[in-house]
Formats: structure tokens, C-alpha cells, sequence
């Protein structure tokens, strides 16, 4: 991913600030809380001092899409018990899911902490992107708006190792900092589910992420907190449904794509994601076989010419629902 078309710019360097600014504008009601810090970046807490929320994480979801996926709150039932679930709807996907919202590891400060967002564009150097910035006092610079997953807030070093990759001021930055085991962290994580999809695309069968016209993905938000027995990403891989649109090359088996991207096909269909990560020291990509990881438990692909259309996996409640019970049963034994 390399450049924005004109109209796409426009929208993302309008929107990104439109957004964050009523994000800050709600931080009281929405329970976090900004601050700028001695550097000048605005560093905004979501959850790793303040207590966060759903609606919180539900606009972060967006904004590390610049604007280009609606995202909306529901309730589903998982097990038998009514959970929350949060549903994306991609309309620029290959750009914004793929593109923007894939995250990477700051590994010169922390590997535990991950980067994604608008910011993306001006660390990869996209065609197109303005690096000017002459703002006005209280301006969003919509380049340097990062979503930064992490259990701490941001030091110094972090800082500048963002402002450093993307070649921007630390003044110009906004950091939306969110651990993964929040209230918002779920939701803004649950929010990557249509990201999964186009990961394993590209990086495990080579196929072209610009085929995908649109996606909608429905997950349900598992429990947050420093204790929990199933994470964000299990709801992801047993829960998680993707419906997308394609314009598919002829070279296509519509059938063989979608079995592939299920997360029955993986080979740690059946595990957790916290003992797959225990067992990579913590680093997500040092998982095995992680280009089979990025997966959902459900998928139907239509190609918009010819109409054809393939499904393929399943809803586990199962698994999710023997997590916990076991979980259950270690708090029991505890008390």
C-alpha cells in the first residue's frame, strides 16, 4: 500500500480530526481522559489509568480505519449468556483495514507495544501524504493520530520512536493509548476482525487485498480485565463473521478462499490465544505459523460479477464456553 487516490485523502484528512476532536470533545462521559505531555504530543488515556468504555473503543475502531469503516455496538448471545458485539462495516477496506489498521510492534522500545492508525501513512511514506503542518493551537494533524496498544502510558522514548518512524514533531502527534484488556482495548480490538480477514489474504495466500470491495464483520466483545479466560482474539477466531464482497480475478477457486480463511483450517484451531502468546514470550510475532493465525470462525465471499458465492466455517461456542468453565473452576479452587 503505497498512496491515496485524491478524494480518499480529502476524506481521511478531514474526517481523522473531525473524529478525534469528539472523542476529546466526550472524554468526561466517555470515562478517559487527554493530557499533552512535556514533549507537546497529546497523549489521550483509554484505559490504562482512566476506566475507558465500549463507546470509547468503538471509536477508536473507526479512527484507526481514518474514517473509512462505521462501527456499531449490539448484543448477541454466545453460549447461552447475551454478550456485547460490535459490528464493522469496510468500505475502503483494502486502504483502511489492511492498509492503516494493521499494526506493528515498536520493537526499539517495547514489542509489547503495538502501533496502528492514520499515523501508518506517514511512517510507510504513502504518495500524497502532507507532512505540513502550520496548525493552529488544539488542531488535529490527522498524519500523526496513532493508536498505541499498550498497559502503560507512553514515556518519553515512546514518543519520540513514533515521531522518529513517521518523520513528524513529537508536537504533531496524538496517541490513543488503549490496553488490550480494557473496555475500550476489547472493542477497539474486536474492531481488527474484517483486518484478520485481509492479512491471511495477502500474507498467507498472496492474493491481492484491492480485490475486496467491501466487508462487514460481526464479533462479540469478550470480558476484559487482568484475569480473563478468553481473549479478544478467541472471540475473533471462534466467534467472529465476516460477509465480503469481491471483484475475484478468474485465476479464483471462490470455494478454496473461503476455507482458508476460516480458523478451523489453522493449525491452532482448538487453542487459546493466551497460551499460544505465553508460549512466544509474550511477543506476538514470534507466535508460529502466525500468517495462519489472523483468522475468523466464519466467512461468506460473493463475487460481484458473477454473482457466485462460498461459505465456509463455523460458530465454536464450545471451546469459548469450556474456557470458561475451566476458568471457573480455578477461581473456585482458589477461594
Amino acid at each position: 500500500m503505497g498512496r491515496m487516490i485524491d478524494a480518499e485523502r480529502a476524506w481521511a484528512e478531514e474526517r481523522v480530526p473531525e473524529l478525534v476532536g469528539r472523542l476529546l470533545r466526550d472524554e468526561s462521559v466517555l470515562e478517559i481522559a487527554s493530557r499533552r505531555g512535556p514533549d507537546g504530543a497529546l497523549v489521550v488515556d483509554c484505559g490504562v489509568v482512566a476506566r475507558g468504555s465500549w463507546e470509547a473503543g468503538r471509536r477508536l475502531a473507526m479512527i484507526s480505519h481514518a474514517g473509512m469503516m462505521r462501527a456499531t455496538l449490539g448484543m448477541c448471545e454466545v453460549a447461552g449468556a447475551a454478550v456485547p458485539e460490535l459490528v464493522c462495516d469496510s468500505w475502503r477496506p483494502a486502504l483502511s483495514t489492511y492498509g492503516l489498521q494493521v499494526s506493528f510492534a515498536l520493537s526499539e522500545v517495547d514489542p509489547g507495544i503495538r502501533v496502528s492508525g492514520p499515523v501508518r501513512a506517514a511512517i510507510d511514506g504513502w504518495e500524497g501524504i502532507s507532512t505540513s503542518r502550520g496548525l493552529r493551537d488544539g488542531q488535529i494533524f490527522p498524519w500523526g493520530v496513532a493508536i498505541v496498544e499498550a498497559e502503560r502510558l507512553p514515556h518519553g522514548d515512546v514518543v519520540s520512536a513514533i515521531a522518529q518512524r513517521a518523520r513528524l514533531r513529537t508536537e504533531d502527534l496524538t496517541l490513543l493509548v488503549v490496553p488490550g484488556n480494557s473496555l475500550a482495548g476489547v472493542a477497539q480490538i474486536a474492531g481488527r476482525l474484517n483486518e484478520c480477514v485481509l492479512f491471511t489474504l495477502a500474507q498467507s495466500l498472496g492474493l491481492d487485498p484491492e480485490c475486496v470491495v467491501g466487508m462487514l464483520g460481526a464479533v462479540p466483545l469478550a470480558p476484559c480485565g487482568a484475569d480473563v479466560h478468553v481473549m479478544q482474539d478467541d472471540m475473533i477466531h471462534y466467534a467472529g463473521r465476516v460477509a465480503m464482497t469481491v471483484d475475484a480475478p478468474p485465476s479464483w477457486n471462490l470455494q478454496a478462499v473461503a476455507d482458508a480463511l476460516v480458523f478451523a483450517s489453522s493449525p491452532a484451531h482448538g487453542r487459546l490465544f493466551a497460551e499460544l502468546l505465553a508460549e512466544a514470550g509474550g511477543v506476538f510475532e514470534a507466535i508460529p505459523g502466525l500468517t495462519d493465525l489472523n483468522k475468523v470462525a466464519q466467512l461468506t465471499v460473493t463475487d460481484r460479477r458473477s454473482g457466485r458465492t462460498a461459505s465456509a466455517g463455523t460458530l465454536d461456542a464450545a471451546i469459548l464456553a469450556r474456557a470458561a468453565a475451566r476458568a471457573k473452576g480455578s477461581r473456585d479452587e482458589s477461594c
